[in-house]
């Protein structure tokens, strides 16, 4: 008698890494990538050994870029396999020297976000918290040829950062101001209140962070 059983795959392998030293951050990472993913992927979630608690200006996002490598380098080194790699910051801090330096698919919170959202029509906003921000985002845009899609980049402020309504006003009058179809809302620091925003947002909201997650997955699944 033929035994024609196949043999259970292993689990799909997923590394997030935090360019922000914060372990509470990492954490909070963690239970976000294993809720998108599923009990089919296996997610690590790993921090950065050097720089800023929470990247707020250009000097923490460039400190970031190396620990990125740094991190991911170290990982390899100490036998880790994964299958594809997620950069969990809103920016996206070294994603092509990383890209180079490991032999599995990467993506970054930023590029996955934009992408999503501008696959649907009409123009869309990008909010997150910092000025600073703000600007690398747009720089990032002009460099994937995103700029002509985006009506505008609102930094909604560390109030708003902690207050769901607040932030959801703030997007409001600015999708109204600009026309947006839909905002693309990022950042680790904002997770907790995605949700809350998005339930009573007249405009569709855009996870950045999840939709890193599916491309990952979806990456390491056809590379």
């Amino acid at each position: 008698m033929n035994d024609n059983s196949q043999p259970a795959q292993s689990p799909l392998r997923l590394m997030v890494i935090n360019p922000n030293t914060s372990e509470a951050i990492t954490a909070r990472l963690r239970a976000l990538a294993e809720d998108e993913a599923g009990s089919a992927v296996t997610v690590s979630a790993v921090t950065a050994r050097f720089g800023a608690p929470y990247i707020s200006d250009r000097a923490g996002a460039a400190i970031a870029a190396e620990a990125v490598v740094d991190v991911a380098k170290a990982e390899l080194l100490d036998g880790a396999a994964p299958d594809a790699i997620v950069i969990a910051c809103f920016g996206d801090p070294g994603i092509d020297a990383l890209q180079e330096a490991v032999p599995c698919p990467v993506a970054g919170f930023a590029e996955a976000g934009l992408r999503a959202a501008a696959e649907q029509p009409g123009p869309f906003m990008v909010a997150t918290n910092g000025e600073a921000w703000c600007d690398m985002l747009a720089e990032l845009a002009a460099t994937i040829g995103l700029s002509d899609r985006i009506s505008s980049f609102l930094s909604i402020g560390d109030a708003a950062a902690r207050d769901a309504e607040l932030c959801r006003a703030m997007i409001t009058e600015e999708a109204e101001r600009t026309g947006a179809a839909r905002v693309v809302l990022g950042g680790a620091g904002l997770i907790p209140i995605l949700a809350d925003v998005a339930a009573e947002l007249p405009l569709p909201l855009v996870d950045p962070h999840r939709a890193a997650i599916r491309k990952a997955i979806a990456l390491a699944r056809t590379s």
